[in-house]
């Protein structure tokens, strides 16, 4: 086809309105035959038979003590069996234990939680809970721990046990909890407690997730801003947002799919449903499905395969359906169609009639800025292409769309598409770094979030605001880690700073992904990566506190960094108005507030650390 995609790019090119946009890439699709016809999927299983063979076969090798061999076995049984069988279940078991004798306890912990939501039988269920506990201590998690050997007590009433088996077994247990609890009493004494975080000034009156310390403003180059309405100092905390929608950046994360959660956890439990979604208990999986994972479940299958970004489809999934059963299709398709309609001052875009911008708004999120405008029609046409297979499933699925409202519903999912494919980038490009050691820095990112507030930020390669907090929170915590005069722009990163790319590549990385020219100062002025330049009248002074400031870093560990943040927020203070920048000790005083505010206390990312 493609001698005719030229002239389907000029006929897309002539349209003016998305729904059009969206309706001419439907019926394309249609009469070409490009569509699934069906979400009947054939999927053939192998005789009950050979499937029990197969997992007889791996038992023997698992005896045998042949581990990774009989792992492969029982993943062909599993291939091989219907996922609501007994046998299914029997082989997630007996891979979960075989995963537990070769060291893989994260993977014989996901195993033990699929075979508890599967068809594993109940006279057998202690042994799940019982590894499963035993997985959990050799990875650090204590209260993870104790609860699987607590549900393996109570399950201990269901197994036909001679009852001294049983007596001997339940102190087994009663002991690895006690041994639980110590642990858990040792942590308490020296957990770091995170301290509880505010916005310095209050609230701001008209976005409430920022500090009342600044206002939103236009520019020249960059529309609208964020700017400092007070001096405002490292450490002030300037905007606590949550995020519209989220979820995991890949199939490989494990962090729970439920909107409202994203803990970070090891062995979530997968929907018993389509096996493609997991969560960190069934609380959350109740809470997903009444916000429209049980519209989606059956069709996650094709979802996962469309092109594109998978995990972004799926987000466009999840935002509509959350948002459908939140306003009703009516509602809904009243407000897309007001968006496209109106006429929106930039400077108020996303806020409502009370002039106040929330980011649990619907509107706040759609009417962030996508650059829809700015996309080249060959990738227009692919986000169309996406959000006529989207829709495609859900209306084979059987979900009502009435036919005047098709075209409405498809342009929405185009531009959420657009919406997160350039606002989730910002926060998502280069995750937070910390330094646990001086030549070693840990990049972590665990979702795709979209938080409209911090979507006010704009870019800057030397940023003055940050992330601050947990790694894995939901809600996320933005620090000045410069001081910030009154009148001046706060910044935060898109995951590029002048450090570590030199000018060009800045460009040219920002115009493809965010499609604007960047004038911060690195850029305007061309900074090099690094250089040493000092007021002379001042000389003598910056002298003396960058040979301390040397002598502190070459004696202080990263972890301790957070202990002496008064001191390296008055050290930046000192050579902001005494130093010509770039200056490299200013440079790792910046980097040493970073890390100083990322504070890990989730056992999660600490297993590594803190094995039992």
């Amino acid at each position: 086809m493609a001698d005719a995609l030229g002239d389907v790019y000029v006929n897309l090119s002539a349209l003016k309105t998305a729904k059009s946009r969206f309706l001419f890439t439907r019926s394309l699709l249609i009469k070409h035959k490009m569509l699934t016809r069906t979400l009947n999927i054939e999927m053939e299983y192998d005789c009950p038979t050979l499937s029990a063979n197969i997992r007889q076969k791996g038992n023997d090798f698992f005896r045998a003590k042949k581990y990774t061999k009989a792992i492969d076995l029982y993943t062909r049984c599993l291939m091989g069996s219907e996922p609501t069988t007994e046998c299914h279940a029997l082989a997630l078991g007996n891979r979960s234990a075989a995963h537990y004798h070769l060291g893989h306890f994260e993977l014989c912990i996901k195993d033990a939680h699929w075979a508890m939501v599967c068809n594993y039988p109940s006279k057998l269920a202690y042994k799940l809970y019982e590894r499963a506990g035993n997985a959990e201590c050799m990875l650090g998690l204590a209260q993870r721990a104790k609860d699987s050997f607590t549900e393996c007590l109570i399950r201990l009433d269901e197994v036909d046990m001679s009852a001294e088996n049983k007596r001997k077994f339940r102190e087994t247990i009663e002991i690895a909890i006690a041994k639980c609890d110590e642990r858990l009493e040792d942590r308490k004494r020296t957990k770091k407690v995170p301290p509880i975080e505010e916005l310095v000034g209050g609230r701001n009156e008209n976005i409430p997730a920022l500090s009342a310390f600044v206002e939103l403003k236009m520019t020249k180059d960059m529309g609208r801003g964020v700017f400092a309405t007070h001096d405002i100092n490292p450490g002030d905390v300037v905007a606590i947002d949550e995020p519209y929608i989220c979820g995991p950046i890949s199939h490989h994360t494990e962090v729970c799919h439920y909107n409202g959660c994203m803990k970070l956890d090891v062995g979530l439990f997968p929907c018993p449903k389509c096996f493609m979604v997991y969560y960190c208990n069934k609380d959350c999986m109740n809470k997903a499905d009444k916000d429209g994972h049980y519209l989606e479940c059956p069709i996650m299958d094709f979802v996962k395969s469309t092109p594109g970004i998978p995990r972004m489809n799926e987000l466009v999934l999840k935002w509509f359906l959350k948002d459908y059963l939140k306003m009703g299709l009516k509602n809904y398709c009243s407000a897309v169609n007001n968006f496209y309609e109106s006429q929106i001052d930039p400077k108020t875009r996303g806020f409502d009639e009370n002039g106040q911008y929330k980011s649990d708004n619907f509107l706040t999120a759609y009417s962030l800025d996508s650059k829809e405008d700015k996309l080249s029609i060959d990738v227009l046409f692919f986000f169309n292409c996406i959000a006529v297979d989207l829709l495609h499933y859900l209306l084979l699925n059987g979900f009502k769309i009435p036919k005047c409202d098709i075209g409405t519903v498809g342009a929405s999912f185009v531009h959420i598409l657009t919406v997160l494919d350039m606002n989730c980038r910002k926060l998502n490009l280069n995750a937070p770094k910390i330094a646990f050691q001086k030549e070693i820095k840990l990049t972590l990112t665990i979702a795709m979030t979209l938080y409209p507030t911090i979507c006010l930020f704009n870019h800057s390669c030397d940023p003055n605001v940050k992330r601050s907090g947990e790694l894995s929170d939901r809600v996320r915590v933005m620090k000045a880690t410069q001081p910030i005069p009154k009148g001046t722009q706060l910044f935060s990163s898109y995951g590029i700073i002048f450090q570590g790319h030199h000018k060009d590549s800045r460009q040219e990385l920002l115009k493809d992904c965010f499609k604007f020219d960047c004038c911060c100062q690195p850029c305007i002025k061309d900074w090099p990566t690094s250089q040493n330049i000092l007021n002379p009248s001042m000389a003598s002074t910056v002298e003396v506190e960058c040979k301390k400031f040397l002598e502190f870093s070459k004696s202080v560990n990263p972890e301790d960094y957070h202990q002496h943040l008064k001191y390296l927020y008055k050290f930046i203070k000192l050579l902001l108005t005494n130093v010509k920048r770039p200056f490299r000790l200013y440079e790792e005083c910046l980097e040493m507030i970073g890390t100083a505010h990322i504070m890990s206390t989730n056992e999660i990312i600490n297993i590594c650390e803190s094995p039992y």
